[in-house]
């Protein structure tokens, strides 16, 4: 039985050999993604005039370029989930998260990671977030009361236990302890 190609594999195997074949190539999934040069310039980050000289093979495809198409088109890849989940987080936090896909209340959830370090990062990681077509988003509270502000999908905050603050509490006891 042959291996049905990902959206990533047709265009690189499609860049692999010529503009030509990256350009029909791009176009053909475009076409069955519905989505226009104007979205992917929006979703991908990639000046629409750029789009539009690879659509009409006037211009060598440059690797960042490659990787933010195939970044934007991999995010519109429907998961087999019921649900998606965006969660907002430092990238230690998120890395503690072990599983990305799960059950909750009967329903197939895939958890789609968003690292933000700053107010703006979180801003902009929830714009992304309902771009992607996430279902909700999970963050922090003090990071909830703004990001509502710019998303119309749902928000809940995660829920911070007494174990954790004082692991905290100790780990800066030892740093504190440490450096006098």
């Amino acid at each position: 039985m042959e291996k049905e190609l990902t959206i990533r594999d047709e265009l690189i195997n499609a860049a692999m050999t010529s503009n030509e074949a990256f350009s029909a190539t791009l176009k053909s999934i475009m076409r069955r993604m519905n989505i226009s040069a104007k979205d992917l310039s929006k979703g991908s980050g990639i000046p629409l005039s750029t789009i539009n000289k690879i659509l009409s093979e006037c211009r060598d495809l440059r690797l960042s370029t490659l990787r933010d198409i195939l970044r934007y088109l991999h995010s519109l890849e429907v998961p087999q989930a019921d649900i998606v989940i965006g969660v907002i987080a430092a990238r230690p936090s998120l890395d503690t998260i072990s599983k990305h896909q799960l059950l909750a209340k009967g329903k197939r959830v895939i958890i789609k990671e968003y690292p933000a370090l700053t107010i703006e990062d979180a801003i902009i990681a929830a714009i992304k977030a309902e771009r992607d077509r996430v279902n909700g988003l999970v963050c922090a509270s003090i990071v909830a009361s703004i990001i509502e502000k710019f998303v119309r999908i749902p928000i809940a905050t995660i829920k911070i236990e007494e174990s954790n603050i004082l692991d905290s509490v100790n780990l800066l006891v030892e740093k504190i302890t440490s450096t006098g």
